[in-house]
């Protein structure tokens, strides 16, 4: 049986209703499903930047969004809804998790040509190796976990394969290889070069 749920974030009422089969909409004082990406600044959603909260169009840069919700509005919040989201998440809880919501966005965003700007998505582009490249700098021995809490895979290896389907270039000492399971695994092949690469993460 079908029914409409209703969730709660601090400061605005979030509506989920669906039929059966169809996606749920999401409604924070404002549709957000359908919200625009525009512009704002480059380093948007990119760790250590926060300069999302600034950022007017963003509804999210002054809400409290917990766990469980996020991953409602990752999957059925729209592309530049959820961007907004996760980035905020990212700026006020900085893990690679959330990183990489929102490197995941940048993608669907770009992939999609979801973009006010026409002149803009290869920015956008390049925001998402950004977006994944900051898991490597940064968040390298952090792991995926679902809504449910069950653990999934490095988030380096995630990272690492989603530059290249950019058609970006991992930074820093990166390899792929198969790990003692046989799954390819992304690691660091000489020890992180600190010297060679200054990286400003915290």
């Amino acid at each position: 049986m079908c029914r409409s749920t209703t969730k709660s974030l601090v400061l605005i009422l979030v509506a989920f209703t669906a039929s059966c089969g169809e996606a749920p909409q999401y409604r924070f004082g404002e549709n957000i499903t359908g919200i625009e990406f525009e512009l704002f600044d480059p380093t948007e959603g990119v760790h250590p930047s926060k300069v999302t909260l600034e950022n007017p169009r963003n509804p999210f840069r002054e809400i409290v969004i917990s766990d469980d919700v996020k991953f409602d509005i990752l999957g059925n919040g729209g592309n530049a809804g959820a961007f907004y989201a996760w980035a905020a998440l990212l700026a006020s809880i900085p893990i690679g998790e959330n990183q990489y919501g929102v490197g995941i966005k940048l993608r669907d965003i770009y992939l999609a040509n979801e973009v006010a700007i026409p002149e803009d998505r290869e920015t956008v582009r390049l925001m998402a190796i950004d977006a994944f490249q900051a898991i490597l700098d940064c968040f390298p021995d952090q792991f995926l976990f679902d809504a449910t809490g069950t653990l999934g895979l490095k988030l380096a290896t995630l990272a690492y394969n989603e530059i290249l389907d950019l058609r970006g270039v991992p930074q820093g000492d990166w390899v792929l290889v198969t790990n003692s399971r046989g799954d390819p695994e992304a690691v660091r092949s000489t020890g992180f070069d600190s010297l060679a690469r200054e990286v400003q993460c915290f």
